[in-house]
């Protein structure tokens, strides 16, 4: 492969290229930027800010919201009278796409593969169901795997005279197309560090299906933005994490004409936090969970802004994060499904 275009441009034209895109308005937007002080004291570190993504508004707030904008766009472009996508139980994604299908006027089809994951109606699944979604529990399959059923899903709803729109970070053709959020959503963080009195350097971000970490990381390429962005992972990936954000990021670049590629060593993924496996919580990710909610008042979940602070945590602790440093942690959302946890969050009060 060649090599990537480093070469930068200006805000502005990366603005229009974006404004360009078909594009569904569902979030409350900006979020708040806000400082921690008593998380900061707590770590002895460095000085952390929070970027609330948690607060986007449309059913409880998430990072797939600003994703979202840009798919459903696309799916209303496209003519699309319902959408399509899976994921697991307690997916965030699924519970966003529910909200954002109900208040577009839009059918919503979800397939959750249960193999690994318990299929309890509560957190994110009660909402799918009370957003009116289409709900298949597919007890065979993985949040991977389920992407073999949607298949199935896809072909009998066009058989029906339905027009569908397939939403998924499994397949590149389409993965690339959620990595919008984050390419515009990094302008709107980046306007509110340029105006702190002393600007963070690093950002931190859960890196799971990769289009948050990729449309972060591939702006600050474009824009040749002052920011070091860490991604931590929050499950085992094949390829490796580090590889599949770089190729995300070539799609995009490929995809909106933007120099944003990167390759695996400018990719900057830790993988050390990532347990047992996907949805699994880990002792430090819960206890991250504890510490911000009893220091700063603020919910994580127990699937990726749990691990991906416990992370933060651990580079304050090691030194890699000193005392004076200042760090924007990126809080993805995922609340709802902290009240499907709640055997891991009492076990250790």
């Amino acid at each position: 492969m060649p090599a990537p275009d480093h070469a930068p441009i200006t805000i502005d034209a990366y603005r229009r290229t974006l404004d360009a895109l078909p594009r569904a308005r569902l979030a409350h937007l900006p979020t708040p930027l806000d400082f921690c002080p008593r998380l900061t004291a707590h770590l002895g570190g460095p000085d952390v800010y929070i970027k609330r993504d948690d607060l986007t508004g449309l059913a409880l707030g998430g990072n797939k919201t600003r994703n979202l904008e840009f798919l459903f766009g696309e799916a209303i472009a496209q003519g699309a009278d319902c959408v399509i996508t899976g994921a697991y139980p307690q997916s965030n994604q699924c519970r966003q796409t529910a909200a954002a299908a109900a208040k577009l006027g839009l059918d919503c089809y979800l397939v959750l593969g249960a193999l690994r994951h318990r299929a309890d109606v509560q957190g994110n699944l009660l909402l799918d169901y009370l957003f009116g979604a289409h709900v298949e529990i597919a007890p065979g399959a993985d949040d991977v795997g389920v992407q073999t059923v949607i298949d199935e899903r896809v072909q009998a709803l066009r058989a029906q005279g339905r027009t569908p729109y397939r939403f998924t970070n499994k397949y590149p053709a389409l993965a690339v197309k959620s990595v919008a959020g984050y390419l515009n959503g990094m302008l709107e963080l980046h306007e509110q560090l340029a105006r702190l009195p002393a600007q963070p350097t690093t950002i931190v971000v859960t890196s799971g299906s990769g289009s948050t970490h990729t449309g972060i990381a591939a702006a600050v390429q474009a824009l040749a933005l002052p920011y070091h962005v860490i991604g931590i992972s929050i499950r085992p990936q094949e390829p490796p994490q580090r590889e599949r954000i770089a190729a995300l990021s070539q799609s995009a670049a490929a995809h909106y004409g933007l120099p944003c590629a990167l390759t695996p060593d400018e990719v900057d993924v830790r993988e050390e936090y990532v347990g047992a496996g996907h949805g699994i919580a880990t002792a430090a990710g819960t206890a991250a969970v504890r510490t911000m909610a009893r220091t700063e008042g603020v919910l994580l979940d127990l699937t990726y802004t749990g691990k991906a602070m416990s992370g933060l945590m651990d580079l304050a602790r090691t030194g890699a994060l000193p005392r004076g440093h200042r760090v924007v942690f990126v809080h993805t959302g995922g609340i709802p499904s902290v009240f499907a946890h709640a055997d891991e969050i009492l076990a250790e009060q």
